[in-house]
């Protein structure tokens, strides 16, 4: 059963990925690095989702929120400041910025959860939670390939809807309980891929990008299964 302390991660993280992925679109992602308004605006972004998801609790959660949006802002500031001026990979600053953004959302739950009354209900839960995982294996998904190996950028473009539809397919899938299955739901795309002359598995990083989303999208169909209303 979900206790009180597991009550709106789910919301929060919905609201976290439409501010960061769905409506941060690529204008807002290199206005962020240039000027301060943009990382105000992201900010603004963040602190609007995240009460729009709760307008029940506004009164307890207003302030908390408040804050967590100024602290998501500083370290996208820190990201924005230090990625540039250190000697790593990019891959390492973005996931270490977006695991922190789910420690703050994590702080926020263990602080407030249990002022939440009457607290959200398992159906509530599963649709917030339903949302998140959409955009993770869309926007997100495609984002975190792209803006850490710039040469994937044409390949996902090119397979972009492709790779939305499949990977929802299997979302599906693993959260009715058929996951054995769905890794299957690729198949169209490396027949397709094949028949006009430019084979997935030809690809650079072709082969490694399907496998990744294979196992990313039936890992969070489980967690939706295992979220289902009984």
């Amino acid at each position: 059963m979900i206790g009180p302390r597991e009550l709106i991660v789910a919301h929060l993280i919905f609201a976290h990925m439409l501010a960061d992925y769905t409506l941060q679109t690529n204008w807002l992602i290199v206005r962020k690095g240039q000027s301060w308004d943009g990382l105000a605006l992201h900010g603004l972004m963040v602190f609007v989702m995240s009460i729009i998801v709760l307008p029940q609790y506004f009164p307890v959660v207003f302030v908390p929120i408040l804050i967590m949006s100024v602290v998501h802002t500083f370290q996208d500031w820190v990201k924005i400041f230090t990625g540039p001026r250190i000697k790593i990979h990019p891959f390492i600053p973005y996931m270490l910025d977006q695991v922190l953004h789910y420690a703050a959302i994590v702080i926020l739950q263990v602080l407030i959860g249990s002022q939440l009354q009457p607290p959200p209900d398992r159906a509530d839960i599963f649709v917030m939670a339903t949302g998140a995982v959409c955009i993770s294996v869309t926007r997100f998904y495609d984002v975190t390939w792209w803006a850490n190996w710039l040469d994937m950028i044409p390949y996902m473009n090119r397979w972009q809807i492709w790779g939305y539809v499949e990977r929802l397919a299997m979302v599906a899938l693993a959260a009715v309980g058929l996951f054995f299955v769905a890794p299957l739901c690729v198949l169209p795309r490396l027949w397709y891929s094949w028949r006009i002359g430019s084979p997935i598995w030809q690809q650079p990083r072709g082969t490694l990008e399907m496998g990744v989303g294979v196992v990313f999208s039936i890992i969070l169909g489980l967690v939706l299964r295992s979220l289902l209303p009984v």
